[in-house]
């Protein structure tokens, strides 16, 4: 029975910056830095040890389109142990690392196939004779909004046919919609796979269709494992795909209700047994806290200096050479315990106000901005708000409302 057996991997952003980590202990920050790098050695390990016919990397192999050298020469060493085993590595490059950016040419193994800007395929053929044509194309610059996609077309002759592109499907939002394309597109082509690359997580489109995810998560809304996928595809279209870890450093999101929590000390107990149990599972995390709920500890969130040395004394309780948990940054979701509705009931200053700010925190977004059209042109103030997300706006409208009635409760007993 013929069957092929590769590796699916995209979006690598070797020396990607990780923004913001500055302030962090310089055994963690390198740590960080050389996390993508040692995602993609187990990548080949994991190739090697499978024994795969091939390797797709469907673009984005850097985080710049000015290649740092050390991020070119790292890839040549793990081609060429690729290549020793009589694997070859098929790659497309996106819209980070496309061909019009500048660095220093090297000279690859072998066994690296890169396709040029123009769509074309390439063959493959096995040890057993089983033949793969695979398409794609690496983009000629950044920003590339063609349908790329229309251009795809079986070349008879091959037992396989696999397409790689690096896009975005137009169903999907968060991504830059670089070479757009529908999922119902892609299965009219009737390829065996589609090895698709650009969006950050693991999603299947179709039982044939899939985005790997990037192989290291890089902020806190990257979070969660991160790898590659083993393929395993068959006569009659049978297929078989398996996702594999491989990311040293983990993103994670831990939400903490404060509901059931009458003291200080018992909030801050129980966060560090939460920090303690990951601390045991010997692997690296980057954690946010997401504190929600209502009850008295409130009081002890709103004080930031309070919250911010105890996240430090947290922080530095531990070793950095090894696995670490690091709480990265917080945010304070939870509400005071008053009651809406029966504020809005008022026959009062409080009760209008009440009743202002909730129609204008379930008000269209749209409308919302247009009241505030003043505020948003306001030299000072515009340089705050307009580089928010629709979320972070909303969640910046609920702040206000919830810091407005505190004080004006405060000031009435």
């Amino acid at each position: 029975m013929k069957q092929l057996r590769f590796i699916h991997t995209a979006d690598l952003h070797l020396d990607s910056p990780f923004k913001g980590l500055a302030h962090l202990p310089e055994p963690i920050l390198k740590q960080i830095h050389e996390s993508s790098f040692q995602s993609f050695i187990r990548i080949v390990d994991l190739a090697i040890e499978q024994q795969v016919d091939f390797v797709l990397i469907s673009g984005d192999l850097y985080d710049h389109d000015q290649r740092s050298l050390k991020a070119q020469l790292f890839l040549r060493r793990e081609f060429a142990r690729l290549d020793k085993q009589s694997i070859q590595v098929y790659i497309i490059h996106g819209n980070h690392d496309h061909l019009s950016g500048d660095w220093v040419s090297i000279n690859w193994t072998e066994n690296v196939k890169l396709f040029s800007s123009e769509l074309e395929y390439k063959r493959f053929v096995s040890q057993e004779g089983v033949s793969a044509h695979i398409y794609g194309f690496s983009y000629p610059e950044r920003e590339l909004f063609d349908r790329k996609v229309d251009l795809f077309e079986k070349i008879d002759g091959a037992d396989f046919h696999i397409g790689m592109l690096h896009g975005q499907e137009q169903g999907l939002t968060g991504h830059n919609p670089y070479s757009p394309f529908h999922t119902k597109e892609l299965e009219e082509k009737e390829f065996d796979y589609w090895a698709l690359g650009h969006i950050h997580q693991m999603i299947q489109l179709k039982p044939t269709i899939f985005y790997p995810g990037n192989i290291q998560g890089r902020h806190r809304k990257e979070t969660g494992e991160k790898g590659c996928l083993l393929v395993e595809i068959g006569e009659e279209n049978r297929i078989n795909v398996y996702f594999h870890s491989t990311a040293p450093l983990i993103w994670e999101t831990l939400e903490i209700s404060i509901n059931d929590m009458q003291t200080d000390e018992q909030f801050l107990a129980y966060c560090e047994q939460i920090i303690e149990e990951k601390r045991s599972l010997s692997r690296s995390y980057m954690i946010h806290l997401n504190f929600i709920g209502e009850g008295p500890v409130r009081e002890l969130l709103e004080q930031k200096d309070q919250v911010e040395e105890w996240l430090t004394y947290i922080n530095e309780d531990q070793e950095y050479e090894g696995a670490f948990v690091w709480i990265s940054s917080y945010e304070n979701n939870t509400i005071n315990k008053w009651d809406i509705h029966q504020l809005q009931q008022q026959e009062d200053f409080l009760g209008d106000i009440t009743r202002v700010t909730a129609q204008l925190i379930n008000s269209p977004l749209d409308e919302v901005k247009e009241e505030l059209k003043e505020l948003f042109n306001h030299r000072k103030a515009r340089v705050f708000l307009e580089p928010l997300s629709e979320e972070e706006f909303e969640k910046l409208l609920q702040d206000g409302c919830s810091l407005l009635l505190k004080e004006l409760l405060k000031e009435s007993g």
